[in-house]
């Protein structure tokens, strides 16, 4: 799982992982959007001179069957029948090189207006591409028109496809701008309502050998990377909101198993740390510890796994086990009253289940010692269940076992507890103990817990005593149970032994 230190850099990780990948996507988008529309842009191209070739063949044709070397009714009449005729309706313009007019379905008229020059050709389909040449405009929308040649006429329809091009235009949302361009420069349409200076994006289509320039709409683009960012930046967050507790609930899984394992295994086993008294100079009692040894030989740190096997259901069944391990190994110093009793860590979350008490009982009636036991309560972890705490410690009572408070001050509701339930030992935690001798260290905690263990009549261990100034400073506070690395490190069974031998 990630820790703290860890997640303030993935998140600024995921924050430039959501910009590039939105940068890029806007890219793919804007040419996506503009290819679709150069496709469309080139089948209206291809369609519009397509219906001129076809209406220009079938009038060509037809007047060469009437070797007309002028604009002559039999011409109109030619050009109004396709009309009629035909499916299509566009206009057919006819000009007789021996003059100067030229004539259509709506009769014949003088040539005026605008010049128009051929600007390209459709080799392909024997058209010429004409176009108006006095175009100043900046947009420039004139049509185009399409023609045929034959021997002594020449005929010109009109080909939609510019003005259908610039139709379409306001709907490709991320452009503002579009030139057209044929093969050899000449410009077919130029449509330019962006800034001067807006980036550019151009295709060449190798069908109508069209050159298109797009001009990229910055405030469109820009709205649609913030979109592609704000997006990216929720589906990454959901992704490490739903890895991150994903990754705990593996992580447990994988730790409830290693545990189980270890338990079957006999990776598990037991040391004891003195506690001693001062008064007496001999050892009272011991602590129970859990330690885990691998398959190498080596021994896991404590403080790795602890916390977790804490939550873990398989808990309650490894301190089952520590019970009667505890029991059966130290029966013989138990029972010749070499040490008062041996305690034995169990957390709030265990007596929840509300199964501890009854393996307490269930030890008693098969002749285990369990008066013996004492039971570190650790504040670690919250008590929600007030009723089966009460009950484990009525149990225990009952069958004469101790009660400590273990590690007081330092987790949940210390002070509730101590005011709700009957305890008989109080133990000053370790990170109190190690500040005594050092130079400004305020000794009030310890005296307030000190004068609370007093007025409930309990008695006060301190643990993690690791100098003899810390030993002296809590003597004279009257705490004469201490336990520590001065006095002892946790020890097996042969090592517990040999060490009452020297120092009983």
């Amino acid at each position: 799982m990630t820790s703290n230190k860890q997640f303030p850099w993935l998140i600024i990780a995921m924050v430039l992982f959501c910009a590039v990948a939105s940068y890029y996507l806007v890219h793919y988008r804007v040419f996506r959007t503009f290819s679709m529309k150069v496709v469309k842009f080139d089948n209206l191209y291809v369609e519009g001179l397509t219906k001129a070739n076809h209406n220009l063949k079938a009038i060509q044709n037809e007047l060469r069957g009437l070797q007309a070397k002028a604009c002559s009714a039999e011409v109109l009449q030619v050009l109004t029948d396709h009309i009629l005729t035909s499916n299509e309706q566009d206009l057919v313009w006819v000009k007789y090189l021996s003059e100067s007019v030229i004539c259509s379905a709506i009769g014949t008229t003088q040539i005026y207006g605008p010049k128009y020059v051929k600007v390209g050709e459709s080799s392909e389909r024997g058209l010429y591409i004409y176009q108006q040449t006095n175009n100043n405009n900046s947009n420039a929308l004139w049509p185009i028109y399409a023609a045929r040649l034959s021997d002594n006429f020449e005929l010109f329809v009109s080909v939609d496809a510019v003005q259908n091009m610039a139709d379409i235009l306001p709907y490709a949302t991320l452009s503002n701008g579009l030139s057209v361009h044929l093969n050899n420069g000449s410009e077919l349409l130029r449509i330019d309502d962006g800034a001067s200076d807006a980036e550019t994006m151009k295709f060449y289509s190798a069908t109508t050998n069209l050159r298109y320039c797009f001009s990229i709409d910055a405030i469109a683009k820009n709205w649609l990377w913030l979109n592609y960012f704000l997006i990216s930046m929720l589906a990454s967050g959901l992704m490490l909101f739903f890895g991150y507790l994903m990754s705990g609930l593996a992580k447990q899984l994988y730790l409830n198993r290693s545990f189980r394992m270890a338990l079957k295994r006999n990776e598990f086993f037991l040391v004891y740390q003195p506690i001693i008294d001062i008064n007496k100079a001999s050892t009272f009692s011991v602590e129970v510890l859990l330690r885990w040894r691998n398959a190498d030989g080596s021994i896991r740190n404590t403080a790795d796994f602890i916390g977790d096997l804490e939550l873990s259901p398989v808990m309650p069944d490894i301190t089952r086990w520590v019970m009667l391990t505890a029991l059966n190994e130290l029966t013989g110093l138990l029972k010749q009253q070499t040490i008062a009793w041996c305690s034995i860590n169990i957390s709030a979350k265990e007596i929840e289940q509300g199964v501890m008490h009854q393996f307490l009982l269930e030890l008693a009636e098969q002749g285990y010692p369990v008066n013996y036991l004492s039971f570190e309560l650790t504040e670690r972890i919250q008590i929600s269940d007030w009723d089966k705490l009460k009950q484990f410690i009525d149990v225990c009572q009952l069958l004469g076992c101790k009660i400590e408070l273990d590690d007081a001050g330092t987790g949940y509701g210390g002070n509730l507890w101590l005011q709700n339930l009957d305890f008989d030992y109080l133990k000053i935690d370790q990170q109190f103990v190690s500040q005594l001798g050092e130079p400004g260290n305020k000794l009030s905690l310890v005296l307030s817990y000190m004068a609370i263990a007093e007025e409930l009549n309990i008695k006060v261990i301190a643990e993690g005593v690791e100098t003899q100034s810390q030993a002296d400073i809590l003597n004279s506070l009257g705490v004469h149970l201490q336990q520590g690395w001065l006095y002892s490190k946790a020890l097996t069974v042969p090592e517990l032994i040999r060490y009452l031998v020297v120092n009983q």
